[in-house]
């Protein structure tokens, strides 16, 4: 089944773990990223892939990596640190 359709027919709750563990796999790894506390990181993801799947995307990949770009430029603004 395609991956669009698979995420639509899935519970939003369901969509966000999918797209989190996604994102999580580059976000632990990513240099800009990589030196802030883990459960700090952990939150900061989670909420953004809230906000995301409020505008109706279900696409994990596209919830994952819009996630990930916010939390670099979140975490890359010196008023953020």
């Amino acid at each position: 089944m395609d991956q669009v359709i698979s995420d639509q027919v899935q519970a939003p709750e369901a969509i966000v773990s999918i797209a989190f563990e996604k994102a999580w796999s580059f976000v632990e790894k990513d240099p800009i990223l990589a030196h802030h506390l883990k459960t700090f990181l952990h939150r900061r993801l989670r909420a953004l892939l809230e906000c995301s799947i409020r505008t109706g995307e279900r696409n994990t990949l596209h919830l994952a990596n819009e996630a990930i770009r916010n939390l670099r430029a979140e975490l890359a603004s010196p008023s953020k640190h």
